[in-house]
């Protein structure tokens, strides 16, 4: 089955498949009706034939006035997203970035935790017909010495100029100590275009033994005991939360402060000499994050990238499997995020369907449906129906047969127009983190 899809990419590098039963491109003019016609289309519960029409970047009603597109066989999907990266930052290299996301049927990106320097300008850049639609949380709410603060002081030797993590307080993070902190903080980050918060949790259980460590400096979250009341400011503000957990304990204190997204897994990483039962979750644990709605991130990828033993890695893949198989069993709502600022979410749904852990239907509409779930809820994203926003992929063998079929895009359409792809030689992004870096 592969070979054949490899085969089929190959014969479609041109992607051209949308031609139309005139001459012309498959674009809609002003208030111009399209009819695609000759596709199988996805739905929640398989793909079926049938005739789909677009005006003004939307799914529409039948009409008798249309101008027809023939696909020609594929089989049409919504386009998928990213729910956990930060390699859209920087101005300078957000469009080459955005392309790949393109090329790869990802049209949807989350970015939670990025530098305010720079995301106003590459905001500017980002959601437009031929970019991908990003959205930005700029600085993450963290503790004194907490992480992320030694990681962007890491990164800024790349700068050419290196200074002290504390140095970007206020640009990329905001330090809460006291409850007094937590307005102010949320002030600056909706001055600053923030569309959701990110927090960070870092083995929590311990906070009152390591707030003062200088051993764990950048290796902690915030203060537990006001967790609750950042949940609370910012969901008086309309603002949804995000957070960054490592522990089970991290997670059900997010989960019971009222978090609205969890953006890990437990567990991706260890600290030496931790076991599994630091990073565990529950049946109990999975059905709580289901009943109050919790989003979270898979973002599994990551202990794949890491530098470290194979015997080590094991124990640690073994936890996440347990983890997802808890949390699908429970009906927890899942996102595909890779946090990996080299590559996309592409590189996440890989490393999901070597774990096993769901079926390749399954793991098709997680990563259809991520972003409605995770990155713009409000919208009408993740289907083909009268009403959705008319971007989808063509794609040229069955994607709930192989997963591999996802990389055989022939074509794209995106506001209802199609889109010029780039060659997607790989998820490998330009360059590497720089000033606005790889934050989890």
């Amino acid at each position: 089955m592969k070979r054949a899809i490899w085969t089929a990419m190959a014969v479609a590098a041109g992607l051209a498949l949308a031609s139309s039963s005139g001459a012309g491109p498959a674009t809609a003019k002003g208030d111009e009706t399209l009819r695609f016609t000759g596709a199988m289309w996805w739905t929640p519960d398989g793909f079926k034939p049938g005739d789909h029409y677009v005006r003004g970047g939307v799914f529409v009603k039948p009409t008798p006035r249309a101008r027809t597109v023939d696909l020609a066989g594929a089989y049409v999907v919504p386009p998928f997203g990213e729910a956990h990266n930060h390699n859209i930052d920087m101005p300078e290299t957000a469009k080459t970035v955005s392309d790949q996301y393109l090329a790869n049927g990802i049209f949807y990106v989350k970015n939670p935790n990025s530098r305010a320097a720079y995301t106003a300008r590459t905001r500017a850049l980002m959601n437009h017909q031929d970019t991908v639609d990003a959205k930005f949380s700029m600085g993450g709410l963290t503790a004194e010495g907490g992480h992320p603060i030694r990681l962007y002081g890491f990164l800024s030797r790349f700068t050419g100029k290196e200074q002290p993590g504390e140095a970007f307080e206020g640009d990329a993070f905001h330090t809460i100590r006291t409850a007094a902190d937590i307005e102010p903080a949320l002030n600056k980050l909706q001055t600053q275009g923030s569309e959701f918060i990110k927090t960070y949790l870092l083995h929590s259980e311990f906070y009152e033994e390591r707030k003062a460590d200088k051993a764990h400096y950048g290796l902690r979250g915030l203060d537990p005991k006001l967790y609750p009341l950042i949940i609370q400011a910012a969901h008086r503000r309309g603002l949804k939360v995000s957070v960054h957990i490592e522990t089970a304990a991290d997670f059900r204190l997010a989960m019971l402060s009222g978090v609205d997204e969890i953006n890990h897994l437990p567990g991706y990483m260890w600290e030496t000499g931790e076991t599994a039962a630091a990073y565990s979750l529950t049946a109990t644990d999975a059905r709580e994050a289901a009943r109050r709605g919790v989003v979270v991130v898979t973002t599994t990828v990551i202990t794949e990238n890491l530098n470290m033993a194979r015997a080590r890695k094991g124990p640690i893949k073994a936890v996440q499997t347990a983890n997802l198989r808890l949390l699908r069993a429970a009906g927890v709502k899942l996102a595909i995020g890779s946090d990996n600022y080299m590559q996309t979410s592409r590189s996440e749904i890989d490393n999901l369907a070597a774990m096993h852990v769901f079926d390749t239907p399954t793991l098709l509409r997680l990563w259809i449906e991520t972003p409605k779930v995770s990155i713009f809820p409000g919208r009408r994203l993740s289907c083909l129906t009268v009403g959705c926003e008319a971007d989808f992929l063509a794609l040229a063998a069955d994607p709930s047969k192989d997963i591999a079929a996802t990389r055989a895009i022939t074509a794209a359409w995106k506001d209802g127009r199609p889109l010029t792809l780039v060659a997607a030689r790989s998820t490998v992004m330009p360059g590497g983190p720089t000033g606005g870096g790889h934050i989890d």
